[in-house]
């Protein structure tokens, strides 16, 4: 009977864990990239996010449709087309290549037209000088091959931001918390991104501060992965490149977005000072957590979250060591329940590492070196940053029914913009009735009316900075960027 409940158990868990589609394409290190979609990963040999100095790639972003049809991808400064081409305004985004999770995809909620790519840059080249910003891809603009939307590119939500970035799933099952770590601060910010935009934001202020010493621009602990269980429960992040170094995991409300109940992983300061953390996984049961060490040959370790009932000192008594030899970098789950995982040398290695059965203890999780094989191409140090447990909300989308083509946004104008006495919105006629919402640069809408007539004057009292207009019409939505003076 106990191997029938099993049994049953593992059925369960691989029918539902690939039924989303959206991150079955990986494009990641120097041409390389996986395809998913016929259960095991096969090489693809089309990405275009390498450097032509040969650089190692770290955070990238990869988003298909819910059929498992790739739509587009990004290295945090590019955004590529499904036909592997630069989107017209895909280019100088302000995220970074060298940012351990420069980038991060994610379609906006109730549509499956429009998609957010999130961005953090990186500490060695940019020095964290961009921070946390968001670009907008209506996946119809160019023939239906995708383009940033005008007005909607490389929007500041946060300075001074670490190379972390991650989503999860709110509770109510539609909305999206996107999580950054502030630097210089113990902060953890949580958005909360609904189909309106980003509606709010909590700030917990728990944890190690970032970087945990003075540091200098050669140090620069800002690097290392941070993830959300796929239960949306707990949240774990390491860093690398400081002379204190940072491995921790608290719990997570992803009703909240709050951050909560600091448990620092590190059982010897003397020692842990020479792992230099980067990549953190958690297993598809959330029973595990795995870190990856990027020095010394240290290798990969696993801590047991229910030893001991959950207690913090018997899960650090539980660190094991799956894998060795190797300087290992970042760690990602796949859509087949596997962990994946980049290894140095990382300018030579033609392949990736792979936890086979990562709900398992110790080398029961069977750890493989040289998992697959990436057909000549080059794993270097990131692989691609996706929402937590691929709970995407997009399917597919017929952009030849879309309801508002692109000469009807044209033929949008609103004047005078800027302005200091409110917006005039000027339109054609066939959108009479269609609803309006403007919203300030933290989401929070603070107007909403209706276009009464080809002519529609809007006037509202509020302070001076940028605004965000939004038409709906026809199941579809128009932006327009309004600046307050």
């Amino acid at each position: 009977m106990k191997n029938l409940i099993s049994s049953f158990l593992l059925i369960t868990f691989c029918l539902t864990l690939p039924a989303q589609k959206q991150g079955n394409i990986w494009y990641f290190g120097k041409k390389a990239g996986l395809d998913f979609n016929g259960g095991s990963p096969v090489s693809l040999t089309n990405g275009q996010t390498y450097t032509t100095d040969g650089s190692p790639v770290e955070g990238t972003s990869v988003i298909s449709d819910s059929s498992g049809a790739l739509l587009f991808y990004t290295n945090g400064m590019k955004i590529w087309n499904k036909n592997q081409q630069v989107m017209p305004d895909g280019d100088s985004i302000l995220g970074n290549f060298s940012s351990t999770q420069g980038a991060l995809i994610v379609p906006q909620p109730g549509s499956s037209r429009y998609f957010y790519v999130f961005t953090v840059d990186d500490f060695y080249e940019d020095n964290l000088k961009y921070g946390f910003r968001y670009s907008i891809v209506d996946i119809c603009r160019d023939n239906g091959l995708g383009d940033v939307m005008p007005g909607l590119k490389n929007i500041l939500m946060l300075d001074t931001v670490a190379e972390k970035l991650t989503a999860v799933r709110h509770a109510n099952g539609t909305d999206y918390w996107i999580i950054v770590h502030k630097y210089y601060s113990d902060a953890f910010y949580s958005y909360r991104l609904t189909s309106t935009g980003i509606a709010d934001s909590v700030i917990s202020h728990i944890g190690s501060r970032h970087p945990n010493a003075a540091v200098s621009q050669v140090s620069g602990p800002a690097i290392g992965q941070m993830k959300v269980s796929p239960d949306g429960k707990k949240i774990a992040l390491v860093n690398a490149n400081g002379a204190d170094v940072i491995a921790e995991y608290f719990d997570f409300d992803n009703s909240t977005g709050a951050v909560s109940s600091w448990v620092n992983l590190q059982t010897d300061s003397t020692i842990i000072k020479n792992y230099q953390y980067y990549g953190v996984s958690f297993s598809p049961d959330n029973s595990k957590l795995y870190i990856a060490c990027t020095v010394n040959g240290n290798g990969i370790y696993q801590f047991d979250l229910n030893a001991g009932g959950g207690d913090s000192v018997s899960v650090r008594a539980s660190m094991t060591k799956i894998a060795g030899t190797y300087n290992y970098f970042a760690l990602q789950l796949g859509p087949d329940g596997k962990i994946y995982s980049t290894r140095s040398p990382f300018i030579g290695i033609r392949y990736v590492a792979a936890i086979d059965a990562p709900n398992n203890p110790g080398s029961a999780c069977n750890y493989r070196d040289s998992a697959v094989f990436l057909n000549g191409d080059t794993a270097t140090m990131g692989l691609p940053n996706f929402i937590t447990a691929y709970d995407y909300s997009n399917t597919t989308y017929n952009c030849s029914k879309a309801g508002l083509s692109e000469i009807a946004m044209d033929n949008i104008n609103v004047y005078p913009n800027p302005s200091a006495n409110g917006w005039q919105l000027t339109v054609n006629s066939d959108l009479v009735g269609s609803a309006i919402e403007i919203s300030d640069a933290e989401g929070r809408i603070v107007f909403t009316s209706e276009i009464k007539d080809t002519h529609t004057d809007l006037n509202f009292a509020t302070e001076s900075g940028f605004y965000l207009m939004r038409i709906y019409s026809g199941g579809n939505s128009i932006f327009k960027k309004l600046v307050k003076q």
